[in-house]
């Protein structure tokens, strides 16, 4: 196989990892980034190796795992609006509910 060939494979293995994570993110799973983060990086590094005309073969497949990269930041930038609403709904319960618990001091 190729160098490309085996790079083509690793991208399309990667797009199947970023898809994953994008559905576990929208069904409100824990998705470990790590694993993508060292696939992307490793990416990288083999493409940086590739002579120019090899890489040039590839550079729409690169395009298209940047938008998977871009959908997923924006999933999760998605997701984190979504847990400062519930964080700041469910702080200003506990400040009514601490209002309502506290006792009453008499006034002299």
């Amino acid at each position: 196989m190729s160098q490309t060939a085996s790079l083509e494979s690793d991208m399309h293995s990667l797009s199947a990892r970023l898809r994953k994570a994008r559905q576990g993110l929208s069904s409100g799973t824990i998705v470990d980034l790590t694993p993508i983060e060292q696939d992307v990086r490793w990416l990288c590094r083999s493409v940086e190796a590739l002579s120019p005309e090899d890489a040039s073969q590839l550079r729409p497949r690169i395009f298209g795992l940047l938008e998977e990269v871009n959908q997923l930041g924006e999933n999760l930038r998605a997701g984190l609006g979504e847990l400062a609403q519930l964080l700041s709904a469910a702080g200003d319960r506990r400040k009514a509910l601490t209002a309502y618990t506290t006792a009453p001091t008499e006034k002299p």
